[in-house]
């Protein structure tokens, strides 16, 4: 069985001949793409799929298009695909499904799609006359000449705890990533054009009757049963992120259960016996009662934490989620083909995180006739009137961090404030129906990190709970299907015959780390160089010698990602001096049809 079609792409343009020879020629050589070709007049291509799933090149064996993902969702209307991206893209939402692509021009134009659902990321840069697409922002730091800079802000705005691209901007200065669900134009000679094609957030909702909501929770369930039928691998080597809660927990129900594949779990529970015992009793109970053979159980000490930041894939992105950190070490103990979680099923199914949408959404008759059967109990009172409050006076709820840590730059932390204002008073503008839901969307760094670590070993990711149809269902759904009284009210009615009744209606959610949150940690080694512009002047080159937790992981953190940047960019010079570069021009130029690649 061949799973959905993936591919890491990088291209550029260059008017240079000579220089996009040598480019093309450093490409084809270097054994990390598959295949490397130049589909038009001053573009190199090169791509290498996900194993699993066979790359494909359409509408015909021209190459005009690449895709990154999605080509089997939009195969059969691909003429119809490419006359919307020549003619008029915003209208691509015409087409169902998630896809990414990048429409190469006769005249040296391109056009770059990338997913509603945003799977697979898409860098774009610019210097001078030459542009350059990518899917691996190490990519653009190993092919491009320009010496890498670091985006201050974006480093410093990652070590808060959230995934957020300020703006579009990235940890390397001049490289920009696309927003889900849009599109870029890229002309010779002109500077970049943005717009959006998809855009679910609904102008208003209306309190739903008792077929729609039966409707939505029928048609959750049929969304992440097509989902795992689609993208976990029949044979094996799926690897689920199980903490014991409801989500985790509902996904390894339908995967083994439902959709009958073989799966194993990654757990990090915490360390104190008390609390492990509490965890372990949700999570070594389901295993068993689905015949799950390989439950990978890490115990959280104080050193964990800081051992997987640093065993995680040198990858030219900030990774720190602690099962993507552990994945080099459970693909050399077992086969690893595709990686799932529960990200985003707060948002989508009901949580915490739905209230201030709930109280936009609820009448001052309707909260009365709630008493009694509030989300979270008597205080949802104090917060519905808060939320009206903030509403009113054009100041909604944020979920970013207000603050960034102590040992960021005063500067950047006062730039940080400004973006977070500035982004609310845009809020204030948008539709307030499902404003957080939305607001809580933008915070998708956590897509971008897991495709960049587990694309780098060979490893596809599904979120069951954050792609293109989920995410319209999401925004569909009034907030009162989903909260009151209770949370994951639409996950609880769609899975109740599925989910064993103690996982499904657990009254807390698991948990990992709170116990850290006190501990001190002894300072890492001197600071890199390239961090001066990042961390506060008296914290710089050498930290205090006893950090907290958050200290600790945001220092260690910036240190791994600017080795690994080092790391990226040592391996071109390596190839630099070992004469490659400066030989491709007598080498001469490849075809203009056809692959180039030896592999890899």
């Amino acid at each position: 069985m061949s799973l959905p079609p993936l591919a890491n792409l990088f291209a550029a343009y260059d008017p240079d001949a000579g220089a996009l020879a040598a480019l093309a020629h450093d490409l084809s050589t270097s054994g990390e793409f598959r295949r490397v070709s130049r589909p038009s007049p001053g573009w190199v291509v090169a791509t290498r799929p996900l194993p699993g799933g066979e790359a494909r090149r359409g509408p015909a064996s021209d190459g005009v298009i690449e895709f990154v993902e999605g080509h089997d969702v939009v195969q059969h209307r691909l003429g119809e695909l490419c006359r919307l991206a020549d003619q008029a893209p915003e209208r691509l939402a015409r087409l169902p499904g998630d896809f990414g692509f990048v429409r190469f021009h006769a005249d040296g134009r391109a056009t770059v799609v990338r997913s509603s659902g945003g799977l697979v990321p898409l860098y774009v840069t610019a210097a001078g006359d030459r542009r350059a697409v990518a899917t691996r922002l190490g990519d653009l730091v190993r092919y491009l000449p320009d010496e890498p800079r670091l985006d201050p802000l974006v480093n410093a705005a990652w070590t808060s705890g959230w995934g957020v691209f300020p703006n579009g901007r990235t940890f390397l200065d001049n490289v920009t990533i696309l927003q889900r669900g849009s599109f870029a134009r890229l002309t010779p000679g002109r500077p970049m054009a943005t717009g959006r094609y998809w855009d679910p957030r609904p102008a208003r909702l209306a309190p739903p009757t008792q077929a729609q909501t039966v409707e939505h929770a029928a048609r959750l369930r049929a969304l992440l049963v097509a989902t795992l039928e689609r993208e976990l691998h029949p044979a094996g080597g799926n690897l689920l992120t199980l903490s014991g809660g409801v989500d985790s927990s509902s996904l390894a129900a339908l995967a083994v259960g439902v959709v009958h594949r073989p799966l194993a779990t990654w757990s990090l529970v915490p360390d104190p016996d008390a609390a492990f015992e509490r965890e372990c009793r949700y999570i070594e109970p389901l295993g068993r009662r689905l015949g799950i053979e390989r439950m990978h159980i890490v115990r959280l000490r104080q050193e964990t934490r800081l051992e997987l930041l640093r065993a995680a894939p040198p990858v030219v992105c900030h990774v720190v989620h602690p099962a993507l950190c552990a994945l080099p070490q459970v693909c050399a103990e077992t086969d690893v083909r595709v990686l799932l979680g529960g990200e985003f099923a707060d948002e989508v199914c009901g949580s915490v995180f739905t209230l201030p949408d709930w109280a936009l959404n609820t009448t001052p008759r309707a909260l009365l006739a709630q008493v009694g059967r509030l989300p979270l109990g008597p205080r949802d009172m104090l917060r519905w009137v808060k939320h009206r409050w903030l509403h009113m006076v054009r100041r909604p709820a944020m979920p970013f961090a207000p603050e960034l840590p102590e040992f960021i730059r005063a500067e950047l932390r006062d730039e940080y404030r400004g973006w977070v204002a500035a982004r609310q008073r845009a809020a204030a503008d948008e539709p307030a129906a499902r404003r957080a839901l939305a607001l809580r969307a933008e915070a998708d760094g956590f897509v971008v990190m897991n495709w960049e670590a587990a694309s780098a070993l060979g490893i596809r990711r599904s979120f069951p709970f954050f792609n293109r149809a989920v995410l319209e269902l999401a925004f569909e759904c009034h907030p009162s299907e989903l909260v009151g009284p209770g949370t994951k009210k639409l996950l609880r009615s769609a899975l109740a015959a599925d989910v064993p009744q103690e996982n499904l209606f657990r009254p807390d959610k698991g948990q990992w780390g709170d116990y850290l949150q006190g501990a001190q940690f002894e300072s890492p080694t001197r600071l890199p160089a390239r961090l001066a512009a990042v961390v506060r002047p008296e914290w710089y080159p050498q930290a205090p010698r006893l950090l907290s937790y958050r200290d600790a992981v945001g220092l260690t953190q910036l240190t791994i990602f600017v080795r690994s940047l080092t790391t990226r960019r040592g391996a071109r010079a390596a190839r630099t001096e070992r004469g490659s570069v400066h030989s491709l021009v007598s080498a001469g130029a490849p075809s203009e049809r056809g692959g180039l690649g030896n592999g890899g």
